[in-house]
């Protein structure tokens, strides 16, 4: 699949009429899917025409020099959806076309700045809150009593730590199927975070239940219980990133029309900057909010999987707070 390159670098080259955006594509392409992709264009009068040089290949966006930033992004977004119109042509041919030149020395313009912040939208997510997050689920693995513990004490920890450093060195890395490999990673971190926190969430119900260790102590009980529950507010919100409009990458290149979770910049664009997309930070807030309210609050889940996992959490949560705090009552009495 053609798809717009997140890592390389936008080039802008300003006219007193225009401003032409080119946007790199992550892979060459022939001459005969570059026709094809300037025959749509002109079938719908969009701006755009597909080039190349040598190793490089980009869209040629041209964007009238006096557009507001939501004009821009809207043309923009018109050139980027007529890749994959493009692709289902699948025609391929030999050719090369010569442009280079990059923009500077002039004033930003609305135009200018609508450019620079849809092309900041399309870049990848930073890695830092995932690992963070990682880094705080693995912690709580080691501060729960050893009988919660699938295996050893540190194996979960460990895959899960090997499994971030794989990401972040694929995501460095370019070669031919660097997503498909991105996503079978963090496919693997959500099993991986999915099942252990199964685990956890049944040996405490079955604690709870049952009589365990914990259970003696109302202090060691709700210590035991809150880490527990933040464990799968971390599981659920890995499930709800990874799942959602196909993961991080398809959200950034394809967006999907109707997304499967929506954000109130979804519902209101009047709230929505120019090139926002959900990150994890939202996905942690909704895993965190849906928690703690039991059902949706402003993110609405919109596809059946997302109605599905939502409302498992809720009652994974509503078991969890509910049991806890009970038991917990009943020994201080």
């Amino acid at each position: 699949m053609t798809a717009i390159d997140p890592h390389a670098d936008l080039e802008l080259d300003a006219t007193d009429r225009d401003l032409v955006a080119r946007l790199p594509l992550a892979s060459m392409v022939d001459g005969e899917w570059m026709r094809r992709y300037d025959d749509l264009a002109r079938a719908i009068d969009a701006p755009a025409v597909a080039r190349a040089n040598g190793d490089r290949a980009w869209i040629a966006v041209a964007i009238p020099i006096d557009s507001s930033q939501e004009q821009a992004a809207s043309r923009l977004d018109a050139a980027r959806a007529l890749i994959g119109d493009a692709d289902e042509a699948n025609a391929r041919a030999d050719h090369s076309i010569a442009a280079t030149s990059t923009a500077g020395g002039r004033a930003a313009t609305p135009a200018t700045n609508g450019v620079r912040e849809w092309w900041a939208g399309t870049r990848p997510e930073s890695h830092w809150p995932m690992g963070i997050t990682i880094a705080a689920a693995a912690g709580i693995e080691l501060a729960l009593p050893s009988r919660f513990s699938l295996g050893g004490r540190w194996i979960v920890p460990a895959v899960q730590g090997v499994l971030l450093i794989a990401l972040v060195v694929v995501d460095r890395v370019r070669f031919a199927h660097r997503v498909a490999t991105a996503r079978a990673i963090t496919l693997a971190i959500v099993v991986v975070l999915g099942a252990d926190a199964a685990g956890v969430t049944a040996r405490l119900i079955g604690d709870l239940v049952t009589g365990g260790p914990e259970t003696n102590s109302a202090g060691e009980l709700l210590s035991v219980g809150f880490g527990v529950w933040i464990y799968t507010i971390i599981a659920f919100t890995f499930a709800y990133w990874i799942c959602d409009g196909g993961g991080a990458t398809a959200r950034t290149l394809a967006p999907h029309a109707v997304p499967d979770l929506a954000f109130p910049q979804h519902l209101n664009p009047a709230v929505r900057a120019n090139g926002w997309r959900p990150t994890f930070l939202d996905y942690l807030y909704l895993g965190f909010t849906n928690a703690t309210a039991f059902s949706p609050t402003d993110v609405m889940p919109l596809a059946r999987w997302a109605k599905f996992a939502m409302a498992l959490q809720a009652v994974i949560s509503l078991a969890i707070l509910g049991l806890v705090i009970a038991r917990a009552v009943n020994i201080l009495k």
